[in-house]
């Protein structure tokens, strides 16, 4: 009954350090697109379905038109650089990250919010607004 007990737990412990990796994960990748102005990078962490802002631009995108939406942006705002400035969780099992997108010209304020289904990340919505 203990040995049963026992891998119950080990087997729960197993299972939160793979979720939170697969959150530190999806949040590198997200890193890596911004640094490097690589919109497939970060959409391809996309719902099916993503509520996205990119400044004017405003809506509920198909992963593939956010794609396009997220692509005219880095064509127009090169990359200069990327902070992660804050991260953190909800009690219903989303996560999000707050970060600051610099690019050649301007500040942006970039915000992204993850849910997990089987224990994969996915950005349910990204919102880029210029820093003020």
């Amino acid at each position: 009954m203990l040995k049963k007990k026992l891998w119950v737990v080990l087997l729960s412990v197993m299972s939160i350090s793979l979720s939170a990796q697969s959150f530190e994960k999806a949040l590198e990748q997200v890193k890596v697109g911004f640094v490097g102005g690589n919109y497939a990078v970060i959409s391809d962490l996309f719902s099916e379905s993503v509520d996205l802002t990119v400044l004017k631009t405003d809506g509920i995108y198909s992963k593939a038109q956010a794609k396009g939406v997220l692509k005219s942006f880095f064509e127009n705002e090169k990359p200069k650089s990327f902070q992660l400035k804050h991260q953190g969780s909800s009690k219903d099992g989303t996560v999000y990250a707050i970060g600051l997108y610099e690019s050649v010209r301007k500040s942006y304020r970039v915000y992204a919010l993850f849910k997990s289904k089987d224990g994969i990340y996915t950005v349910v919505q990204l919102q880029i607004e210029e820093d003020l």
